[in-house]
């Protein structure tokens, strides 16, 4: 068994108000090995009227830490010495907390102690970065690139919108041209027969034909709408 040199933790209580707590350092690093023990003390400094502590530790340390006067009546200044070990089996590092209780338990702070050697994971470390591999490149091409749906990543659906209607009017215009002529000179016979039946329909036929003229006009009109329902199929052929 070996003994380490004695480090301090000063603690100053009552020194801005009563059961005000300071500690010198918020953590006590103790480099021990495995099968070593060292003594550690932790000195209380009052400013006030004589008082009770009480010093305990956490959970994490109490199989590596005895503290051989855990209720000491503290006038001025007291010295607390504290046992840290390590088994042979222990962990090789723990990490814990070291308590003071002041004012008969209203008042309770701690200071951080860890016991051992940290390994590659606990130890915290910086890593320099060269500027080169976090500066943004410039981009190569100001044109965004398509994804393989065929629409430009980045863009809104709602961009391709004119572009998609111009392809719709140029599809429908394409599908009807072959018939355009036909559908055409149809629409045109059927607005010449309506309006030739309008004109035939506002004219008082009594005042200028007899019902004989009248009944072959008739007649006429009906073969030539029978010619035009014929030749209708025909054309769009």
């Amino acid at each position: 068994m070996k003994c380490g040199e004695i480090q301090l933790q000063q603690v100053h209580i009552n020194r801005l108000g009563v059961n005000s707590l300071e500690f010198d350092t918020d953590t006590v690093e103790l480099p021990i090995s495995p099968g070593e023990e060292r003594s550690f003390e932790i000195v209380l400094i009052n400013y006030g009227a004589p008082t009770h502590v009480n010093l305990s530790v956490s959970d994490a340390l109490r199989e590596n830490i005895t503290v051989l006067e855990d209720n000491p009546y503290v006038k001025h200044e007291e010295y607390i010495p504290l046992i840290a070990r390590i088994p042979y089996d222990g962990r090789l590092y723990t990490k814990g907390q070291v308590f003071i209780t002041v004012g008969y338990g209203s008042k309770r702070q701690g200071f951080n102690l860890n016991l051992g050697h940290p390994g590659p994971n606990e130890q915290s470390f910086s890593v320099d970065v060269d500027e080169a591999f976090y500066k943004p490149k410039p981009s190569q091409s100001s044109k965004p690139s398509k994804s393989s749906s065929g629409i430009y990543e980045g863009e809104h659906w709602s961009a391709q919108l004119p572009s998609i209607s111009v392809e719709m009017v140029k599809s429908v215009l394409g599908l009807t041209a072959s018939h355009s002529s036909s559908i055409f000179r149809a629409i045109l016979l059927l607005l010449l027969v309506s309006v030739l039946a309008l004109v035939v329909l506002s004219i008082d036929l009594e005042q200028l034909f007899g019902f004989y003229q009248s009944v072959f006009y008739s007649i006429l009109l009906t073969f030539f709408m029978a010619y035009l329902l014929l030749r209708l199929p025909k054309s769009k052929r």
